[in-house]
């Protein structure tokens, strides 16, 4: 096969004319003189047309049983501070008033993404790991419903203190999991 076969070809199909392809209509299906309900709005049945509020009182009510996308999340709903690790990215979904803010790389200041705040966590899950990737080991909460599970998790990061020692901004012998580091 050469390129003059492939232009003929080609031009030969630009010329003929092309119907496009139609899909039936569904009225097609149903008969002209098919029964009907004396009613001012009727639905087909696939037997008749019966009315709408016969119809509606009869019809089984559908549920479904698939479980929400994110029924799968182990995080509490009293949680302040969420984090996890997308594609390498330590990424913190910090609680502040009624929005969730997002600190990538650090809970300092400058970590912060200053172009996303939200209402839901689960919003904020999704957007993190659209932005980052997955999170290897899954999201969970830095602290607890009890309020021990790490002691500065949901507190700002330059007024982060440890119980009797108060933090300087930017200096506060804490790192990012809220443990002193080793000296």
């Amino acid at each position: 096969m050469n390129l003059r076969d492939e232009w003929r070809r080609l031009r030969e199909k630009q010329a003929a004319p092309q119907e496009p392809a139609r899909q039936p209509s569904l009225l097609d299906s149903i008969p002209a003189d098919a029964p009907m309900d004396e009613a001012t709005i009727t639905v087909w049945n696939g037997e008749r047309f019966v009315a709408w509020d016969k119809w509606l009182a009869t019809t089984p009510i559908e549920r479904d049983e698939t479980p929400p996308q994110d029924a799968g999340l182990a995080v509490p709903r009293d949680a302040t501070c969420v984090a996890g690790e997308c594609s390498g990215t330590k990424v913190w979904l910090v609680k502040e008033g009624e929005r969730w803010l997002m600190y990538a790389g650090s809970r300092r200041a400058g970590g912060r993404r200053r172009d996303f705040a939200t209402p839901y966590v689960e919003h904020a899950i999704r957007t993190a790991e659209h932005w980052y990737g997955a999170a290897g080991g899954g999201w969970r909460a830095e602290k607890g419903s009890d309020g021990t599970a790490r002691q500065a998790a949901d507190l700002p990061p330059e007024n982060s203190t440890v119980e009797g020692r108060a933090g300087k901004r930017g200096h506060d012998d804490l790192d990012l999991d809220g443990h002193e580091p080793s000296r």
